[in-house]
């Protein structure tokens, strides 16, 4: 037990209760307040740089809150991480930033996982049903989102085929996991008559299998949806253990990154004009559809209507060209400079 650095309700704060709520309630307004300013091109690096400092703050708060100063094991765990993420940061490509965002997302979920973990195997307090279930559900959304990130980073970065992979039964199979998700977390209210461990156990292999089989069905076309979706499952895993470890300021950043997630799911799902539930289930407008008859064409038809469109565009006085991530995969850019 003293080889975990768990958050004791016993040890002594640093900081007075009223200081420590009202620094975690103007950390929390300043991370929404860098969304806000993200919304807009010429305040979104500004915006970045707000919600980049409110959390490094709060890291700073916790560690004082909490009192774990003398633990120099967390500053080589903190140089380790920083180290990692300046260096990837500093590599990635523009192209590539999908990935990287999706890897992020993933460590958050597994981040997440581990604290709830620990925090259920080794109960600092006395315990109690709603700290077992927030930590097992935490557990359960973290895995989701660390596999399915997996996965998407994989198909993006064409290590996975990019495809949507379906499976024999993957619909019963889908149902079938997350239904068994549901029953552990249920399961592990009664911890006097289930074992943590086996328990633990089960919920990590049930979700990571349900991340993967999740996640593996959607196309590559389509996972930057899935990806925005995968964010906004890290922030409710990070707010699921908070409320595991009673800790509010996880609770409140957590809450406003999974929030803000889903918002921006729904919003990229109308401007593509899609179902989440047609991307999730693989759905694709072209790929993957068969047709009874194909339709035949002409080569001279096919030509006439190639040059009507040079045409259409040599005489147009005015043209609107919207850039999006399919010209920025193609690597098109260059050849839309030279049309314009």
């Amino acid at each position: 037990m003293n080889s975990f650095i768990l958050l004791n309700s016993s040890v002594v704060s640093l900081l007075p209760d009223s200081i420590y709520f009202g620094l975690c309630g103007v950390l929390s307004i300043a991370v929404l307040f860098g969304i806000h300013l993200m919304s807009k091109v010429e305040s979104a690096k500004l915006g970045n740089r707000i919600s980049a400092l409110a959390v490094a703050l709060g890291v700073v708060i916790t560690i004082l809150n909490y009192n774990i100063l003398p633990q120099w094991l967390i500053y080589i765990g903190m140089a380790i991480g920083l180290i990692i993420g300046l260096v990837m940061a500093s590599r990635v490509k523009m192209i590539q930033m999908p990935q990287m965002v999706a890897l992020l997302n993933g460590v958050g979920g597994a981040a997440s996982a581990v604290v709830a973990s620990l925090a259920f195997i080794y109960p600092d307090q006395a315990v109690t049903t709603f700290g077992n279930v927030t930590a097992i559900l935490a557990v359960a959304i973290g895995s989701i989102t660390l596999l399915g990130s997996l996965v998407a980073a994989g198909k993006l970065h064409s290590v996975l085929t990019q495809k949507p992979v379906i499976i024999r039964g993957h619909q019963t199979i889908s149902t079938t996991l997350l239904v068994l998700s549901a029953i552990l977390v249920a399961l592990s209210g009664f911890s006097g008559i289930i074992p943590a461990t086996p328990l633990l156990i089960a919920i990590l292999v049930v979700s990571s299998a349900f991340g993967v089989v999740f996640s593996i069905r959607v196309g590559g076309a389509d996972m930057p949806i899935t990806i925005s979706l995968l964010n906004s499952l890290s922030g409710i895993a990070a707010a699921v253990a908070g409320f595991a470890i009673g800790d509010m300021l996880l609770v409140s950043i957590g809450g406003i990154v999974g929030a803000s997630g889903l918002f921006l799911t729904q919003i990229m799902c109308r401007a593509m004009n899609r179902s989440l539930m047609d991307i999730l289930l693989g759905r694709t407008t072209a790929a993957g559809k068969k047709t009874k008859t194909a339709p035949v064409i002409k080569e001279d038809n096919a030509s006439a209507e190639e040059l009507d469109y040079v045409e259409a565009i040599r005489n147009a006085k005015t043209a609107i060209i919207v850039p999006g991530y399919g010209m920025a995969l193609a690597q098109a850019q260059h050849l839309v400079n030279n049309l314009a």
